[in-house]
């Protein structure tokens, strides 16, 4: 059967841009889960996405950073251009400069797990071996620990959230860098930290990792 969503990933495609699902979908697909998680990576930046959808259908408020929210066919997308993070502040914002190709877009994310990507055909773009990982249950992270940790801290409660949500492990290098970085969950804003809490389907085993690793007092 044939994905309807698939769509919008051919109408980006149809302007001469390249464009994929990436992240939440594909990798929920892939496990067999239902999910409404629906971002999309291409090189057609902000203003080529606000005239391939129209101004009418876009949120370009998050633009600065590459990001736009289309609504398509019924459905909304969160849409980011290809690009690379970097200089990040208050252990949670970066600056980005675009790029044009989808691998150097892939080593910006946070755990392997959120790399898996899907064509406009159906098929699975596994370039950093999320299924493996899925496989294997665990979450891993994309490039150097300590880096990833310390940039964006809230990955710290992402990846407690999904090793909650799918019953995966911690590999034992982000342990150590949780363990080292975790004080900086502290100085982000705390709503945002909540509603990350929020987000688990499992709020009893979160619960459990935030105690072990002492942040049961968010």
């Amino acid at each position: 059967m044939i994905d309807d969503k698939l769509n919008v990933l051919k109408k980006i495609e149809n302007h001469g841009y390249q464009a994929y699902f990436v992240g939440g979908y594909p990798r929920d697909k892939y496990m067999g889960l239902v999910s409404d998680d629906y971002d999309i990576c291409t090189n057609a930046k902000p203003d080529d996405l606000e005239h391939i959808f129209g101004s009418h259908f876009c949120d370009m408020r998050f633009s600065s950073y590459g990001n736009v929210r289309v609504k398509y066919e019924n459905q909304e997308y969160e849409i980011t251009t290809f690009r690379r993070d970097f200089n990040y502040k208050n252990y949670r914002q970066p600056q980005v400069i675009y790029v044009n190709d989808l691998f150097t877009d892939l080593q910006r994310r946070d755990f392997t797990i959120n790399t898996l990507c899907i064509d406009s055909n159906g098929n699975y773009v596994d370039l950093l071996d999320a299924r493996k990982d899925i496989d294997n249950k665990i979450i891993k992270v994309v490039g150097n620990y300590d880096t990833k940790i310390k940039e964006d801290a809230l990955r710290i409660i992402r990846a407690l959230r999904f090793a909650s949500d799918f019953n995966f492990k911690l590999d034992s290098d982000l342990i150590k860098s949780i363990n080292k970085y975790k004080e900086n969950v502290y100085l982000l804003n705390s709503d945002k930290v909540k509603q990350e809490i929020a987000k688990t389907k499992n709020q009893k085993r979160l619960k459990e990792y935030l105690k072990e690793f002492n942040l049961l007092d968010l």
